[in-house]
């Protein structure tokens, strides 16, 4: 393991050719580093042996090279947890977008076996029970692909560029997403899946989660057993209190899908979740249906632009600026964009398809827009189809989702002013210009006027700052353009994974 790492280094083992001292330390630096992200080791040291001399087969030239020796001391094969931490469900939107974090406080518990191969794999089994009394259970084991397959198989891996970085995650969850607040229902999911993507343990790519920096790409297949359980009335134990469309979309299903993702996970701006310069993207597909009984194709994806209008002063230069040079030094112009489609698919009658011959796809993997880093000045599934009435929790009536949705934002930001601190520790004021809508397929596709002209837009201002766990943000808005039935809030806070 530990040689093949080194060999996906920088250095050259290979053709002999001599490796700067520059190159070398750096590459070094970050194996270490690699290394101790894994979790499995208490230290990781790396020795320059003395350098030996060894003539050519001529022996009118000679070369110069080192032994190097790598020091592991590794951690116990074994970590038990306990404690409380945060729960985070994502309305479905999130799957594209990664916003929508719905924070619920918890009690965690999980018990882990570490490194029991050599190969840095990890095994844990974890169950947590939120404020709500909903329990959760997972259990999963990620190890590098490589270790997992056949010699000529493994060889192919690990030619690849990082080849011994590609890992593969078995995972078994049984979890209750809670979506009272946008639909009045929860989701009660049994899952299996297998994931293959360039990160293992310890990479700097695991997904959109906090904590990643690399760019991402990976391919997950999976079996869901899911079941929509209509929220209950608080007082009549025997009623519903959600809306005939949702009680209607009730009930269970299997979801057998196939996803490719792509991120760039901040790896081209200054700052992943409060960027001022540089360029994001990200990109998606899935694929359901048989032996699943949902069927659909769905695509997603986004980017944003920062561009620096006016630099930032260092305090002496501060100091001699005028009033206007003050507070607008550090300008930075955003911009984003965001889009996803869902179109249904019946596969020859295998799977739903509403029985309207429309392809109707399923209520949970349909898109949800709104709220914070999505579209503010709007509750989260705070815009698009929606019923008339029923589901209390819900304003303006429970979110039904849509299959085709955008959202698109320009904003100017600018350091904290009057304040050293806060300007120091990276937060910002912004204004900003959202607009963003959410419909059917068909109106989507037949009537694209109508689609464009059924944009919501909002403007306001507010103050973000980039946190270990993500953008966190504060923002009043203003909705200008809006549904009598949308959900709207102008005082929002929130946190997510991408520039909206």
């Amino acid at each position: 393991f530990i040689n093949y790492r080194l060999l996906d280094t920088d250095i050259d083992f290979i053709s002999g050719e001599p490796t700067s001292l520059s190159t070398l330390t750096e590459s070094l630096q970050d194996f270490v580093k690699d290394l101790e992200k894994t979790g499995c080791y208490e230290s990781v040291q790396v020795i320059l042996g003395r350098q030996s001399r060894a003539l050519s087969s001529n022996g009118t030239s000679s070369s110069i090279s080192r032994e190097l020796d790598v020091v592991l001391q590794e951690k116990n094969w074994y970590k038990l947890y306990m404690g409380g931490g945060i729960k985070q469900d994502f309305h479905p939107a999130a799957s594209s977008s990664g916003t929508g974090m719905i924070p619920k406080m918890q009690f965690e518990t999980s018990a882990s076996l570490i490194n029991l191969t050599g190969e840095t794999d990890v095994t844990q089994l974890y169950y947590s029970l939120d404020q709500t009394s909903t329990p959760s259970l997972s259990l999963h084991h990620t190890r590098p692909l490589y270790s997992l397959l056949p010699g000529s198989w493994s060889d192919a891996v690990l030619n690849m560029d990082q080849g011994s970085k590609i890992g593969i995650t078995l995972k078994a969850s049984v979890d209750t997403l809670d979506y009272d607040t946008f639909r009045s229902s929860k989701d009660h999911v049994q899952k299996v899946s297998v994931k293959v993507s360039n990160s293992t343990v310890g990479s700097n790519s695991t997904g959109h989660m906090p904590g990643n920096d690399g760019v991402y790409s990976g391919l997950e297949w999976s079996l869901a057993f899911r079941d929509v359980i209509p929220r209950r009335h608080g007082t009549v134990p025997f009623r519903y209190d959600a809306s005939p469309e949702v009680i209607a979309a009730s009930g269970p299903n299997l979801k057998h899908s196939l996803v490719a993702d792509y991120r760039l996970n901040g790896y081209l701006t200054d700052d992943r979740f409060n960027p001022t310069a540089g360029f994001d993207a990200y990109g998606g597909a899935e694929v359901a249906g048989p032996p699943g009984d949902v069927g659909f194709v769905k695509l997603w994806g986004g980017a944003s632009v920062h561009v620096p209008i006016v630099p930032e002063l260092d305090t002496d230069a501060s100091k001699r600026s005028g009033f206007l040079k003050q507070v607008f030094h550090g300008l930075s112009l955003h911009t984003s964009i965001h889009g996803g489609a869902i179109k249904g698919l019946d596969f020859g009658g295998l799977c739903y398809s509403g029985g309207t011959g429309r392809h109707v796809t399923n209520i949970s993997d349909r898109f949800h827009v709104g709220g914070s880093h999505q579209l503010r000045g709007f509750l989260p599934s705070g815009i698009g189809p929606r019923s008339t009435g029923g589901g209390a929790s819900a304003p303006g009536g429970d979110s039904m989702g849509g299959d085709v949705f955008y959202t698109a934002s320009a904003s100017l930001s600018v350091p904290f002013p009057g304040n050293k601190f806060l300007a120091n520790n990276g937060v910002r004021l912004f204004a900003f210009v959202n607009s963003g809508t959410l419909t059917s397929f068909e109106n989507a596709v037949t009537n694209v006027g109508s689609f464009v002209n059924s944009s919501r837009t909002a403007v306001g201002g507010g103050v973000s700052v980039g946190t270990a766990i993500g953008r966190l943000e504060a923002t009043y808005a203003v909705p200008l353009r809006y549904a009598p039935s949308d959900a709207r809030r102008s005082v929002q806070a929130g946190i997510g994974f991408t520039f909206g």
